[in-house]
């Protein structure tokens, strides 16, 4: 029994406290940031800082720790330090306006004047943050101890009938202290979007358990594809191109990564840099599934991208999961963390190219000509102007631009134009446009006219390649566009090992031998088809949570993408971090769900929607564009929300279903039920 089916046979309450307990300590664990400790050498305001600290955790009835202060202190932080008699008739240095946080105050035992001593300590070192010279962890360490020690010795002073809760009350406080020392790793106290943490839990229990509840309503098979790839079987070559591209995209993405690491220059980079046949092997694939495919822009797009995001997703929490034991044990494992999500950038532009194969589609269908000459038109405006001023976004924009070029110079492959052309007219193009390369080796130049490469010797390699295919060979391909994502997380085993001999991380040596294990699981959860029931339409709220769902996925996998599994970043204008990152990627992917079963005609699914939208808004200082995305998916989650009218559209039969079984590589054919 997988632990799937066993999950859903416990009662709902132990899977909401199961889910909840896992989500709150990967949560918790996550939000750790890294250590304030800098390696500088401290400035003389910090070294002030560090013997005020001294003073402030070995106070005396002789010595006032105010004259340890430095200069600006008060000026810098806002305060105004006081100097105070504590019980024990030691002097201590308090602002009048702190006190303790817990939950009883000061408590009857009064324990105002340690807290108050504390708090100021803790200003101290954010002082020295303010400075650029955070304090190490031994400060925070010494803060906490003495603040023990004091309350300790309050209710020793002071018991008021009650010794043993008094001690009782304050070993609590000391505990809840030290864990959100321990959780901040030690460093400098800050302000942290606690509801925003909060809330952003909560949405993630909420749509796990929306879309556990879902499973019920399937089932799955193996993934024996007998008569999904009937028809896929007739171009081995396209599932080849799609493979290789792919290999090669991944492996100059660890390369590039791994020599900046290790601060080495790769001007010979651009031979792997597959990134045009990626999206021209791609754009063959969506093509010739469009065209088999009878019903509307909802059912085919939400059927092509399900099996994207369902591995992906649960590549992505595998992670989160292993780097929260890493980040408990305060292993630094951020350069590994890069070389992970940063290949995974294509998956979220590839999701954009899916989502306009319709679009492209149709213009392919009345322009054959006219639109890649106009995207090519587009591509050159978008460089002028971002060299000309100062668009720092324009190099996005002309990697969507590029990768629906090549998607819609894919079409020309697959209805066959691209076949007729003579050898000698692509050797020609070939031997022309790579000595080129030479002369535009700026991106984008480099990228169209290396795109016109690749596609002429693949072209060429056609015959031969196909007849290779026809042999053993083939089962290789034929595992790989089964299960590109254990593929992939195999490959990250071995580039983990290879990290580790380079000294770029500490992570440890069980964590790429426990890769192994979780290969073979993974693997036999991505090997496993969903069935689903038959659509009988497709409304405008199918749609709606397909173009929804498509966004939202694509943000969160560009998303860890820049900020990793422990940092954070800006994605465009859209600063992020993993919480963020994981509600994006949850969300799409219900929406992707709820548009292939048909369940986005009901209220829940628009509603849970809404409430997803609400933990970017809720940081401390949330960047405007933050609040305008997420203000206008709650408006259109409102929307959807209204009571439905008559679907109109019919949707896609099961037969015709998009093939869901091949990922990234998946042949464009007709696929029949089950899919992905």
């Amino acid at each position: 029994m997988g632990a799937r089916k066993l999950l859903l046979r416990l009662p709902a309450w132990f899977r909401f406290t199961v889910i909840t307990l896992a989500v709150f300590v990967c949560g918790v664990v996550a939000s750790r940031p890294a250590t304030g400790d800098n390696g500088v050498p401290p400035s003389a305001d910090v070294i002030a800082a560090a013997n005020a600290v001294d003073a402030f955790v070995a106070p005396s009835a002789t010595h006032d720790p105010y004259l340890n202060l430095p200069s600006d202190f008060a000026r810098e932080m806002g305060r105004d330090p006081q100097t105070i008699t504590a019980p024990d008739g030691t002097l201590r240095v308090v602002d009048a306006g702190g006190g303790c946080s817990g939950p009883a105050g000061d408590t009857e035992w009064d324990f105002s004047a340690a807290c108050r001593a504390h708090d100021l300590g803790y200003d101290l070192l954010r002082y020295a943050d303010h400075k650029g010279d955070p304090l190490g962890p031994q400060a925070r360490k010494a803060l906490d101890d003495r603040l023990t020690t004091d309350l300790h010795a309050q209710c020793r002073l002071n018991p008021r009938g009650a010794q043993q809760s008094c001690h009782a009350v304050a070993e609590t406080y000391a505990l809840g202290l030290k864990f959100n020392s321990w959780r901040q790793r030690w460093g400098a106290p800050g302000h942290e979007p606690v509801v925003a943490w909060a809330f952003g839990s909560a949405v993630v229990v909420f749509l796990l358990l929306a879309r556990l509840h879902g499973r019920r309503r399937e089932s799955t098979t193996a993934n024996s594809l007998p008569l999904v790839l009937a028809h896929a079987e007739q171009d081995r070559y396209a599932t080849f191109l799609r493979l290789f591209s792919l290999a090669l995209l991944v492996l100059g993405e660890t390369v590039a990564t791994l020599a900046h690491l290790r601060g080495v220059g790769t001007p010979w980079l651009w031979a792997l840099q597959a990134v045009p046949l990626f999206f021209f092997a791609g754009g063959h694939a969506n093509l010739r599934s469009w065209q088999a495919h009878q019903g509307g822009f909802g059912c085919w797009v939400s059927s092509r991208t399900s099996w994207l995001l369902r591995p992906v997703l649960a590549f992505v929490l595998l992670w989160v999961v292993l780097f929260a034991a890493l980040n408990l044990m305060d292993v630094e494992v951020d350069a590994y963390s890069r070389l992970i999500t940063h290949p995974l950038w294509f998956l979220g532009v590839y999701l954009l190219a899916v989502a306009a194969t319709p679009a492209a589609a149709w213009l392919h269908r009345h322009f054959r000509r006219t639109t890649p000459f106009v995207l090519v038109l587009v591509t050159l405006a978008v460089e002028i102007a971002r060299t000309s001023t100062d668009w720092k976004t324009g190099g996005y924009a002309n990697l969507i631009v590029g990768a629906l070029l090549m998607q819609q110079i894919g079409f020309f492959y697959a209805d066959g134009t691209l076949t007729v052309l003579s050898r000698r007219l692509l050797a020609a193009l070939g031997a022309v446009t790579l000595p080129a390369l030479v002369f535009f080796s700026d991106y984008p130049r480099s990228m169209m006219v290396l795109g016109v490469a690749q596609v002429c010797l693949a072209l060429l390699a056609r015959g031969r390649v196909t007849s290779w295919l026809d042999g053993r060979s083939w089962h290789v391909v034929d595992f790989a566009r089964r299960a590109p994502m254990t593929v992939y997380l195999a490959y990250l085993a071995g580039v983990g090992a290879l990290v580790g001999l380079l000294g770029l991380t500490q992570a440890p040596v069980w964590l790429v031998l426990g890769l192994v294990p979780l290969i073979l699981l993974f693997h036999r959860f991505e090997r496993r088809l969903v069935r689903l029931q038959r659509l009988p339409h497709e409304s405008h709220r199918t749609r709606l949570a397909t173009a929804m769902g498509v966004s939202f996925g694509t943000l969160g996998v560009l998303g860890f993408v820049v900020s990793g599994f422990l940092g954070d970043g800006v994605l465009v204008l859209l600063p992020v971090d993993p919480l963020q990152n994981l509600i994006h990627l949850l969300l799409g992917w219900y929406l992707i769900h709820t548009a292939r079963t048909g369940s986005c005609d009901t209220r829940l699914p628009w509603l849970l929607t809404a409430l997803a939208c609400v933990p970017p808004m809720l940081a401390l200082d949330p960047a405007p564009p933050v609040v305008v995305l997420h203000a206008v998916a709650i408006g259109l989650a409102a929307l959807g929300a209204i009571p439905r009218s008559r679907p109109r559209t019919p949707a896609a039969t099961a037969a015709a279903a998009t093939p869901s079984l091949d990922g990234l590589v998946a042949a464009g054919a007709p696929a029949a039920n089950p899919t992905r």
